[in-house]
């Protein structure tokens, strides 16, 4: 028998890259049709007596004013923080952050998707460290407190993730680049799946959110942190997605479709919980913070030209994904296997009617360098499968264009 010593003089390079997971926890969820006149026992649960909701607004969907009326029932007392934007910008956090030290609030609530759920996220990081800038939490592990305050999440889109993870990305309006904040603190106190509120998405924002959900799946079995716990239900989300996002942007009165969807983004946001995202997600966050896109187009945008890239360095894991996605790879090598998958991420983007780019959203040539250099350094690029620099990044941007 090998001493220990030797074994450990012998480790190979790739065993030494990533050589200890960690696997973060995510919070308990209610999930299912009516699951948001719950809330009330929820927040009370939490401790919560008077809690500042945080939205961006929903206007004209009426589930704030709904949820709302839920808590008051069981004794919650509420006001609205509603400035919170699509791509969350740092001020917005900082502003919020204020109101709530103003207060004398028990509790938080976001209500919406990943942006809302975002801005409170980073709101409850800064009131717990006394007004601290948001910008100084950037990066990974950065908390130093324990949070003050619980939060409980009320997701309203099919993709997001936010409501299960540990990350926040918040908009850097000097830098213009989406900080990625990454800290077990970021995590829900506890979170809500309902279908009801997921069906009010338009097609367009079904869409879009889907394919976030599918960019969380993806990136998280090719990761080369190499978090095999997290293949289970990254697989099973590629599944799901594939069988029943068609339907549910285009009929938004599928039921099945609809609650499938719901629990395939979560499935996919606790798989990349732990495993980590790619270039995607760096691109993504590049284009929202310089360009203020919607994060699911651009995941959509940039997902099959990565996939064609990040193919050649974990074939073998783009065989179990085309697997999962209806694909008979009997007869087919790794390489084929992973073709015939990205394909048919194509097949789905153009099903949905995404035909948009880069460049229709505004990327231009001079502003190249200076997104290439953001994507590189976004926490993301750190579990892509195949190195990534500034030019390989450039190079991938512009096939986006």
């Amino acid at each position: 028998m090998p001493h220990f010593r030797d074994v450990q003089r012998t480790l190979s390079q790739e065993r030494r890259e990533y050589p200890i997971k960690m696997s973060h926890a995510y919070p308990a969820v209610n999930i299912g049709w009516g699951a948001h006149t719950m809330v009330g026992n929820d927040a009370k649960s939490l401790g919560m007596s008077n809690a500042l909701i945080v939205t961006t607004g929903l206007r004209g969907t009426g589930i704030i004013e709904s949820i709302q009326g839920v808590l008051k029932h069981a004794g919650v007392s509420t006001e609205v923080y509603a400035k919170a934007t699509p791509n969350p910008k740092d001020h917005e956090v900082m502003e919020g952050a204020k109101i709530l030290a103003a207060g004398k609030f028990d509790g938080l609530i976001s209500i919406g998707g990943g942006s809302t759920t975002d801005c409170c996220k980073a709101m409850r990081l800064v009131y717990s460290h006394d007004g601290q800038d948001v910008r100084s939490f950037e990066g990974a592990f950065k908390a130093t407190q324990k949070n003050k305050l619980p939060h409980l999440a009320i997701n309203t889109t099919s993709g997001t993730g936010s409501e299960v993870s540990c990350f926040s990305i918040i908009n850097h309006t000097e830098k213009m680049y989406k900080m990625a904040l990454f800290d077990p603190n970021c995590t829900p106190s506890k979170s809500v799946n309902d279908p009801l509120l997921q069906q009010c998405m338009p097609k367009e924002l079904a869409g879009y959110t889907g394919m976030d959900a599918l960019a969380h799946a993806i990136e998280a079995i090719a990761s080369r942190l190499m978090v095999q716990s997290a293949h289970g239900p990254g697989l099973w989300a590629i599944t799901q997605i594939f069988e029943n996002l068609r339907q549910s942007a285009a009929n938004r009165n599928n039921e099945k479709a609809i609650e499938q969807m719901v629990w395939a983004e979560m499935a996919a946001a606790i798989s990349f919980n732990s495993a980590g995202l790619g270039i995607i997600h760096s691109m993504a966050h590049a284009m929202g913070g310089l360009y203020d896109s919607p994060h699911g187009l651009c995941n959509a945008i940039g997902m099959v030209n990565v996939c064609r890239f990040n193919l050649a360095a974990c074939p073998e894991r783009f065989t179990l994904m085309a697997r999962a996605a209806g694909i008979n790879t009997v007869g087919m090598s790794d390489m084929k296997a992973g073709e015939a998958f990205i394909d048919l991420v194509a097949e789905l983007k153009a099903d949905l009617g995404i035909t948009t780019t880069f460049g229709d959203l505004g990327l231009q040539e001079k502003d190249l360098d200076a997104l290439s250099k953001f994507a590189a350094a976004d926490i993301c690029s750190e579990g892509n499968p195949r190195d990534i620099g500034f030019k390989e990044m450039r190079e991938v941007f512009k096939s986006c264009m």
